[in-house]
């Protein structure tokens, strides 16, 4: 038995060309070397196999048995390498593809205007929206059960296995029914804001927020009166209650005049989230994860990587 580790691929490649071609010649222009290096490198192989591999008869290099059997192996094999070695094809997005995104209720509300960039002009890929059930779902993203995650941040997030790709970002503010006793207010104050109950929004089921965070910077606590995980129920709450609920601005504004809602800057600095598609470094050069992050840039202008 011969040990593959004690001979040299290069090897194996000439044995296989020389092996379809029968000539030590057409080998050489093949492999772009000297004839003389040719030879030279069957007579390596021939001393490591300890066999003559092939013999020459009428000007034509004819194998011997063992070089017919060991190549009904070598020669599947070295085609199997090159079509490892073979660049990954182009995406193509008119060919039916589906990319399967985990999400928020929120991040997905935000996604339309690329759902409908894709929809008009590249209308043979689906996308297939799943809940996020964790913050950055990494196993997921790593096996390619799911191919993003669209989440946020309030900070950079530097990882060795996730990349993030900013697309949005934006404030909070704190929303109220025009029936709140605060609602006419030209602002809040710190002790206004804490004197009433809050809705608390936790994805993923969270004991606190960002603001719960802003608060301990003050020495002092807000009263939770209800928590959700959901961004876009959250204001329907608000409708005959003195609650107070803090939330994406862009959503506020979205729902302000069809539920009657008074919109109010926090009193404590809370700060901005970014929305972020989070991909796995192992995926980055994957032509399909290239196009929609190409796509991305389109529709929201100014991405950013981290």
């Amino acid at each position: 038995m011969h040990n593959i580790s004690n001979i040299d691929l290069n090897l194996l490649k000439l044995f296989s060309v020389l092996y379809q071609t029968g000539s030590v010649s057409d080998t050489a222009d093949v492999l772009n070397i000297s004839q003389s290096a040719c030879s030279h490198a069957l007579t390596r192989l021939r001393q490591k196999l300890n066999n003559d591999l092939f013999i020459r008869i009428e000007n034509k290099m004819e194998p011997t048995l063992f070089s017919e059997n060991l190549a009904a192996k070598i020669l599947p094999a070295m085609e199997i390498l090159q079509l490892g070695l073979t660049p990954i094809e182009q995406f193509n997005p008119n060919a039916d593809t589906t990319y399967v995104i985990a999400v928020t209720d929120y991040t997905a509300w935000c996604m339309q205007p690329l759902l409908e960039h894709i929809q008009r002009y590249h209308p043979n890929i689906s996308i297939r929206l799943v809940s996020l059930e964790q913050r950055i779902p990494e196993e997921k993203l790593k096996s390619g059960k799911i191919d993003l995650a669209c989440g946020f941040a309030h900070q950079a997030e530097p990882s060795q296995s996730i990349s993030g790709v900013t697309w949005f970002a934006d404030n909070y503010v704190t929303v109220m029914s025009t029936q709140h006793p605060l609602a006419d207010q030209k602002s809040i104050s710190l002790d206004d804001f804490i004197a009433y109950q809050h809705v608390l929004i936790a994805p993923w089921n969270e004991g606190r927020g960002v603001v719960d965070k802003a608060l301990v910077k003050h020495r002092t606590i807000r009263k939770i009166a209800l928590t959700t995980p959901y961004v876009l129920n959250a204001p329907y709450m608000l409708n005959n209650t003195s609650w107070l609920l803090t939330l994406p601005q862009h959503y506020a504004r979205f729902v302000k005049k069809q539920l009657a809602l008074k919109i109010h800057q926090p009193p404590v600095a809370v700060p901005n989230y970014n929305l972020k598609f989070y991909i796995h470094k192992t995926r980055l050069q994957d032509p399909k994860i290239m196009w929609f992050k190409n796509t991305l840039n389109t529709v929201f202008e100014h991405i950013t990587e981290e």
